[in-house]
Order: structure tokens, then C-alpha cells, then sequence
């Protein structure tokens, strides 16, 4: 290695300690639990228990209203049944020794909670006292001036926070910037984000007011993060991939140690980050990516890369240069080193980079480029914005074919679900991470330096959130956390734009009505076009989630007050002569991320779903990742459905003049496209001119989900469907005809649709634990309404019970003569019949993987004929333009490039079309394990050029 590291014969790999984000509710011992442990894998100082841990609120009425807050169903998990005991600071239960021995002081009091501070305020609350007309007056019946002061139950919770004017200031005026050793209190000032909270010094709050409370929280945060950043464990997990680059010769996985290397270095020494950016870089360009491995030599030098191997990096940058075809940069590398003291090596290798750069200067050509004229396009816009009481529509303004191109365009705010990594600016999932150095977390990376500065305005504001953890504690209350981040995001992104709008010198309550007003009507900016997009209607009087979100949104309002200076940027925003105090831009800002939630609540918010890694998703190679790749982007034989085999929402994005728009249908016109931060609408059949265009917002089709549960889904949105789907008098006859069951019962044999399974949500009970224990062999789990017999399903007992011994060959018979067996009770396209095709193919592809056995062709034959059978209902029920479409078929082509095994023409064209309906980066991967092993087994004259003529 250039560095000449030492190596680690032990080569030992460090997992780093990673922070789950709760998509969904999730227990919070659970959470506190975990960073306990990958705090003590990481030999980093002891931390805090998880602020979830901390004692809860005991007022009966308090903590019921905390716990029925709730963004998606206003619903949530119970707390956790006990604290765990890894801080001397958290709260603890007393053992038994210690009751016989009582300590001399009495143990210190929890630290306040989120659930805590929003239950206290929902309890002081007065309903009839709460009438407001917009989000403004709602935030200001919450402001501390209209409070009356807390109850002595927060001040048990808190200790003596608040106990005089002073002390809250003196809490206040603590800096937050978590330092990362025990040992060093002084913080993160002028770093990104690494702002400190100071106390406003204009006028004092109320002795009990709201914000001590909440910059009390904030400094919990702090010290309660869990530290996993390590120069040690960086140095091992670099030494690490020395070895695997030099020894194994394996550079992807060098490349993923490496990046764990960078993922530990920490901040305050820039030298282990700086040396691991180095180190990935050659491995990069021994992989052909060149533009990766070039930012990661700017990386290592931004960090502090030695001086005396400045050679080494100026030499990849000019390598790299001249393979991406930069003459001028290669250039000017070169003349770099020209200046520098050179041995004969380095001096040789420059002068042959130089004679390569002038001989391919001299063969370059211009390629001809077919023109614009040369093709038949139409430029109109294929749709068009109607408005109509306040209630947009989009409809055609041409006909339009099947799978035609609706409409593209860019979310204008998106951030990443927490289900696998996410650039946090163009939205790719698949890419080599280059991470913010002083985040605590692993959420924020991007795929490139360039990403990373586009995106710098807003993680600047955000990036002291991610030290703290503050978007992941939200998961405590709120079911879908990623919401209030969002609303975030579209708030930061937008506002600064807007006021650079007004021209004469604003009030507070003259910015909020030209906000309602001609603000908002502006088409030149791009902010306004989220200020018109529908909102959840509440009720005059908010319910305990509406106070809730408003509090959440307070609490935002102050991070960017005294964590952040999102104010001062808003202040330079607005004329010289204008001046707002700190109390009104919290004010405003607080009120639009109101809104910005009740717009998110309602139609705005788009889930984008893409392939993901069945594995925890924080960790960089969730299964050995690496093992996946033959080379960048080209998978190793048979691993196709290991990467596509599971679909999840990847990012929430807001598309305000596009799928915002459109109305909703169970019975959708378009398929949605997600690539990136990038939407693409398609057709789904013949639209006439004038037609609408229609998104299904529910989590599922009226093929997908009956209407009862689209219903309460939608009615949680704040919509109300009449499309004909569900106007119908049997309305759920189309998602009948995936569960439908001939009874088992030899003097019945009629075939029925079952009621509805308690434990079972859209008659998957497949899926269920309820159903599939071992100890339900035999319950009556689904019953005959003919006959009244309970379904014996022996196949599926069968089926369970030899799945476990996949790998021996008399296990996988009785499999597929399960298969068999349940084909004559499984009608026609039941969705059954495909859950257990993939259980059968993900267990056999995983043996043969491993080698605990060999499958033969007999056995490929046989997998590829169980799986080619169910396909077509899965084309039924989501659509040959459907992602879980080519999830399926993923399978299959695993199984064909395995074998021997074949399908038809039309089957392969299906399936090759189908991949203009997923992520462009997936299709590629798609399209390069086609080349590799798929096309060679036909016939050449038959699907020779099938790529570049039909995809």
C-alpha cells in the first residue's frame, strides 16, 4: 500500500455501532440496548440509557395522551418495561443489596424525555381554549407567553432544571457539540453544524417555560449518543484491508474495510480518515471507478494527508484524470508534480502519464452526435394543471398510449427512509459512500464529493441534529419520525428563497398573510408551489396528535434558533432596513412546518421503493456485500435475487407540481417510477385527451388490499375515495381472487373466499405468527363457510417442517410434492402459491450457494417450472410494470443462469421491458447479468441484439 501500513495478522474487522432509525414504532429498551452494545464493541467511553428509557410521566391522562400521538394511525408501542442500567446517570431500578444497604445520597433524577415534555403540555392543555383558524394562531396558543406554568410532575422529572431564571440560562448557554472523548469538553465550534446552544440575552423567558425543557432534551441528547467512532479500531479495520488487497487479492472487499476504516475515523484526529480516503482510492481505480477513486484522493488531502506521500496522491489524481478523459486536469497535475522533489520511480511514472496524455489528445475526435431535428419528438407537456377550490387535478392534454411518458420530474425535498443507504442528496442506493466526518451516525452519506457540496446548505443545518441524534428520537412518540425531517427540509430549502422575494420591510403578521397570499401564488418561485399543495383539514379544536406535531414543530423551531444559524441566513434573506427578533422567526417557522406536516399528512408525502438488502441496514455490508459483486455493477453467478429479492420504501420525497397533483384512485392510470430523487410516470393504459391522471395514495390497489382497509387508510389522509372500484357492489371480488381456496373436506370440495383473520391483515395469514407456529398444526385457522370443516393445510405443515432441512435431497422432494399437493387447494393466481414458490427457490439457491449440496438440472427444472407458474400471478396482481414483478422473475433468472432451464421469446421480452420500470441504476445490474449469463444460453440469431433493440 502506498502508506506502507503496518499489518494486522490477526485481521481483525470491528463492527461499528450503529443507530437503527424506526421507520415504525420500535421499543425503546430495545434502541438504548443496542447502543450500549456497539458502544462497548467500539471501546469507547460508557454511555447513557436512550432518553425513551427514562421514567415515564405518571399522570393517567398525560400519559395517554403521549401515547395516542401518532402521525400515521395515532397509534403507538407501549414503553418499555424497564431502564437499562448502563449509565451512572440514567435512572435505575434499586436491586435488593441496595434496599439492604441504603446509598447516602438519593440517586439522580431521570433525564426529561420527549414523551415527557409533549405529555406534560398536552396535560396543561385546555381544548376549549385551542380554537384557531390557521397554523400561526395554533402556535402562538402554544407559545409561552399564553401558558400557564407546569405542574410540579415535570419538575420531578426534569431535577432542578428550571429551578431558578439563572440555572435555566446557565443550561441553556452550555455548548451541545458532543465531544467524542470522555477526556475533551471543548466542542465542535465552526464545524459544520457544530454550533453551540447560547441563551437569548434580548429578554428572559418564564421561569417554567417550555424552551429550558427543550434545550434541557437537547443536552440529554448529547450525552446520551452513543460514540462509535475509534482512531484505533479505524487503524485495524485499515490494517485489514491491506491484507485483503494484498494477500487475498479481493478489492472489493478491501474497498468495504476501508470504508468501515473512514466510517470510524474521528473528527477531531483527521489523519486515520485521511489515510483510509487514500487507501480506497487505489482500490477504486483498480476497479475502473475513476471518478470515485479521484474524489477520495481530494478527500484525503482536504483531511491532512502527509506531505511526504503528496507524490502518491497527485499521481492517482493525473491517472485518474486521464482515464475520465480530463486533459486540462491530468495537466495540471502533472505540472503539480513537476514542482515537487521527485525519486527516479515517481519522475518516471510522471513523464509516461504525460506522453499518455499527449497521445490521446492528439487521437481524440469529435463523434457524430445525432441532432435534434434529426428526431421525431413532441416537446408539449403531456399534462396539465387544473385548480378548483382550492383542490388541484391533473388531466392529459393528448391521448396517450400504454407505458407512454406522462410526466418526470425532481423531488424538491426527499430524505432517506432509514432502510438502506441512501445518498442523502440524489437518492441512489447504490454507490460508494463518502460520509460526513462529525455526524455520529451513519444515515448521512452521498455517493459523491459533488453530492455532498450541493447538499452542503442543508446539512449544514441539520448536521448538529445528526450528532445528537434529534430526528431519530422522534421515532419515540411519532410512528413515522422521517415525516418531521422532511417537513425540515422543505421548510429550510424553501423559506430563504422566498423572502429573497420581499421587497418592503416586513411584521411578522404581514409576512404570514403575504405567505397565505401573493406569495403563494408566485409561479417564478419554486417555494410557492409548496405552499399551495393540499393539507390535512382538521377540526377547529386540534386533536392531542395535531398538539403533538405543533410541539414537534416548537421544538424544530428552536433547534434552529439555538442550535443553528438558519436565522441569521433568513435575516440576510430580507432587506437591510428589516429586522425580525428570534422569538418571531420561531414563530413563523414553527408554523410552516405545521403546515408542511399537514400537507405531508394528507397527499404529499411519496414513499419511493426500491430493492434492499434483507439485513440491518446501518451496517455497511449487510451480508457480506461485497461477496455479491464479480465487479462494479456486474453480480456474481446465481446472486441476482440476493439484491433484489426484498422491495422497501428507500427514501419519502414531495413532488409539488407533479404526483403531489394528482387525485386519487384505487384503481391507478400511471406506474410511478422512482430513480434517485427522480420520478417518472408511465401510462398504464390508453388515456384519452381531458382524461385525469390518477395515483392510488394507499398502501395497495383494489387488487392488493380490500376496500375496507384502503378506506381507513385513506380516511387517515384525509381522503375520501369514489372511485368506481370502489363503487362497485362487490367491491373486493378482485382482491378475492388471489385468496380463494377449494375445502379440503372430500363431501364439500366448494371453493370460498374466507372471512376476514384477526391475526392476519389482508388474508395473508401466511405471513402471520399467529398462523404459522408450530403449535397451530391443527387449529382451526381458516374455516369452510359451506361446510363449516376447518382446513386440515397438511401441504403447508409439510412444507414448514422440511423446509428446515433444505439441504438434503429427500427434504426438498416432500417440498415439492407440497408444492403439488397445495396447487389442488390453492385456486387459479392464489398469492399463497407465490410466497411459497420464493420460500422454496431462496432456501435451494442458498444451499447450492453454500455447497452444503449441488443441485442438479433435474432440480433447476424443477424450481424453474414451481416459479414460472406462479409468475403470471404476480403480473395479475401488481402488473407486468411492477417492481415486485421483477423482483419475482429475479429468481427465475438465478435459476436460468444456473442451468440449463429456458422460457419462451415472449416470457423474456415480458421480463426484459419490465426493467424500464425500476431504479436506473437496478436496470444496469439487470441488464449486465443478461449479457453475462442469460443471453449466452440461447440462441444467438435469437436473442443476439434483444437488449439493443427492445430495452
Amino acid at each position: 500500500m502506498e502508506m506502507g501500513d503496518e499489518v494486522d495478522q490477526s485481521g481483525r474487522t470491528a463492527a461499528a455501532a450503529v443507530t437503527r432509525w424506526p421507520t415504525e414504532r420500535k421499543e425503546c429498551a430495545q434502541t438504548s440496548e443496542k447502543r450500549a452494545k456497539s458502544t462497548n464493541q467500539s471501546q469507547s467511553p460508557p454511555v447513557m440509557a436512550s432518553s425513551s428509557s427514562s421514567a415515564r410521566v405518571t399522570n393517567n391522562k398525560a400519559a395517554a395522551a403521549a401515547a395516542s400521538v401518532s402521525v400515521s394511525a395515532a397509534t403507538t408501542a407501549p414503553p418499555p418495561a424497564a431502564p437499562p442500567a448502563t449509565s451512572s446517570s440514567a435512572s435505575t431500578s434499586v436491586s435488593a443489596s441496595s434496599a439492604a444497604n441504603p446509598p447516602a445520597t438519593a440517586p439522580a433524577p431521570p433525564a426529561v424525555t420527549l414523551s415527557d415534555l409533549i405529555g406534560q403540555q398536552l396535560k396543561q392543555l385546555n381544548p376549549d381554549e385551542l380554537l384557531y383558524k390557521d397554523e400561526l394562531q395554533l402556535v402562538l396558543h402554544l407559545t409561552p407567553v399564553q401558558r400557564r406554568k407546569l405542574s410540579r410532575d415535570l419538575e420531578d422529572v426534569v431535577g432542578d432544571v428550571g429551578a431558578s431564571t439563572s440555572a435555566a440560562a446557565a443550561e441553556a448557554a452550555a455548548p451541545l457539540s458532543r465531544p467524542e472523548n470522555a477526556d475533551e469538553d471543548d466542542d465542535l465550534i465552526g464545524a459544520v453544524g457544530g454550533l453551540g446552544i447560547s441563551s437569548s440575552t434580548a429578554t428572559k423567558e418564564p421561569l417554567l417555560d417550555f424552551r429550558p425543557h427543550v434545550l434541557k432534551w437537547f443536552q440529554h441528547l448529547r450525552h446520551q449518543t452513543g460514540h462509535f467512532k475509534s482512531e484505533e479500531e479505524s487503524r485495524r479495520l485499515r490494517e485489514a484491508g491491506n491484507d485483503s488487497y494484498r494477500k487475498e487479492r479481493h478489492p472489493l472487499k478491501a474497498s468495504d474495510l476501508f470504508t468501515e476504516a473512514i466510517f470510524l475515523a474521528p473528527a477531531r484526529n483527521t489523519l486515520a480518515a485521511a489515510l483510509a480516503h487514500a487507501n480506497r482510492s487505489l482500490v477504486l481505480f483498480d476497479c475502473g471507478l475513476y471518478a470515485e477513486s479521484y474524489d477520495d484522493c481530494l478527500c484525503a488531502l482536504d483531511l491532512g494527508y502527509p506531505e511526504e506521500y503528496l507524490p502518491l496522491i497527485k499521481l492517482r489524481q493525473a491517472a485518474c484524470a486521464l482515464k475520465l478523459r480530463n486533459f486540462a486536469l491530468c495537466e495540471e497535475h502533472l505540472h503539480e508534480l513537476l514542482h515537487i522533489e521527485l525519486n527516479q520511480v515517481f519522475e518516471a511514472r510522471t513523464h509516461e502519464l504525460w506522453h499518455q496524455c499527449e497521445v490521446l489528445k492528439v487521437e481524440r475526435f469529435e463523434m457524430a452526435v445525432q441532432t435534434g431535428d434529426d428526431l421525431d419528438t413532441n416537446d408539449s407537456r403531456a399534462f396539465e394543471i387544473a385548480w378548483l377550490d382550492n383542490s388541484s387535478s391533473l388531466h392529459t392534454t393528448r391521448s396517450l398510449a400504454r407505458n407512454a411518458l406522462i410526466f418526470e420530474s425532481e423531488a424538491v425535498a426527499m430524505v432517506p427512509s432509514g432502510n438502506c443507504r441512501v445518498c442523502d442528496y440524489c437518492g441512489i442506493t447504490q454507490f460508494i459512500p463518502f460520509p460526513c466526518i462529525y455526524c455520529s451516525n451513519r444515515l448521512v452519506v452521498y455517493c459523491s464529493r459533488s453530492c455532498r457540496f450541493k447538499h452542503a446548505a442543508i446539512h449544514a443545518v441539520e448536521c448538529f441534529g445528526h450528532q445528537i441524534e434529534l430526528f431519530e428520537s422522534f421515532g419515540e412518540v411519532f410512528g413515522m419520525p422521517r415525516l418531521l425531517q422532511l417537513a425540515l427540509r422543505m421548510l429550510i430549502t424553501g423559506l430563504p428563497e422566498l423572502l429573497g422575494h420581499c421587497r418592503k420591510k416586513p411584521t411578522l403578521s404581514k409576512l404570514w398573510s403575504a405567505i397565505n397570499g401573493g406569495l403563494q401564488e408566485r409561479q417564478d418561485i419554486a417555494y410557492s408551489a409548496v405552499l399551495r399543495l393540499e393539507r390535512l383539514r382538521e377540526e377547529q379544536r386540534p386533536t392531542d396528535t395535531v398538539i403533538a406535531l405543533a410541539l414537534s414543530a416548537h421544538i424544530l423551531a428552536i433547534y434552529l434558533s439555538k442550535c443553528t444559524t438558519f436565522f441569521e441566513q433568513l435575516e440576510r434573506s430580507l432587506p437591510t432596513a428589516s429586522r425580525m427578533s428570534s422569538a418571531e422567526w420561531e414563530l413563523l417557522c414553527a408554523a410552516l412546518l405545521m403546515r408542511h406536516m399537514g400537507q405531508l399528512r394528507h397527499r404529499s408525502l411519496t414513499a419511493c421503493r426500491s430493492f434492499v438488502l434483507p439485513a440491518d441496514p446501518h451496517v455497511f455490508s449487510p451480508l457480506n456485500e461485497f461477496q455479491l459483486w464479480s465487479a462494479p455493477m456486474r453480480l456474481q453467478e446465481g446472486h441476482l435475487h440476493l439484491l433484489a429479492g426484498e422491495v422497501a420504501v428507500v427514501s419519502y420525497a414531495v413532488f409539488p407540481e407533479t404526483l403531489s397533483l394528482c387525485r386519487h384512485s384505487c384503481s391507478s392510470t400511471i406506474c410511478a417510477k422512482f430513480s434517485g430523487r427522480k420520478v417518472t410516470a408511465l401510462a398504464l393504459l390508453d388515456l384519452p385527451a381531458g382524461s385525469g391522471i390518477y395515483n392510488c395514495f394507499a398502501g395497495g390497489n383494489f387488487q392488493q388490499m380490500p376496500r375496507e382497509e384502503r378506506c381507513q387508510q385513506l380516511q387517515e389522509r384525509g381522503i375520501r375515495c369514489h372511485c368506481n372500484a370502489c363503487q362497485l357492489s362487490h367491491a373486493d371480488d378482485q382482491f378475492h381472487k388471489f385468496h380463494r381456496y377449494r375445502c379440503d373436506n372430500p363431501k364439500c370440495m366448494e371453493i370460498f373466499t374466507p372471512n376476514a383473520l384477526p391475526h392476519a391483515p389482508n388474508l395473508r395469514w401466511w405471513l402471520s405468527e399467529e398462523y404459522t407456529q408450530p403449535e397451530c398444526n391443527g387449529a382451526e385457522l381458516i374455516l369452510c363457510p359451506h361446510c363449516g370443516e376447518a382446513q386440515k393445510l397438511e401441504w403447508f405443515w409439510a412444507f414448514t417442517t422440511s423446509l428446515i432441512d433444505c439441504e438434503l435431497i429427500e427434504e426438498r422432494c416432500k417440498l415439492y410434492a407440497a408444492i403439488e399437493r397445495a396447487d389442488n387447494q390453492l385456486m387459479d393466481l392464489h398469492e399463497c402459491k407465490v410466497a411459497l414458490a420464493r420460500l422454496l427457490l431462496e432456501q435451494c439457491l442458498m444451499v447450492h450457494r453454500e455447497g452444503a449440496t449441488v443441485l442438479d438440472d433435474w432440480e433447476f427444472n424443477k424450481l424453474g417450472s414451481i416459479l414460472r407458474s406462479v409468475l403470471p400471478g404476480v403480473m395479475a396482481q401488481y402488473g407486468g410494470q411492477s417492481i415486485e414483478y421483477v423482483k419475482y422473475f429475479a429468481y427465475f433468472w438465478d435459476v436460468m443462469a444456473l442451468s440449463n432451464y429456458k422460457c419462451n421469446d415472449r416470457e423474456l421480452m415480458q421480463m426484459l421491458n419490465a426493467l424500464e420500470f425500476i431504479a436506473d441504476e437496478f436496470k444496469d445490474i439487470f441488464i449486465n447479468y443478461y449479457e453475462d449469463y442469460i443471453a449466452p444460453k440461447f440462441a444467438e440469431e435469437s436473442y443476439g441484439s434483444v437488449v439493443d433493440t427492445q430495452v
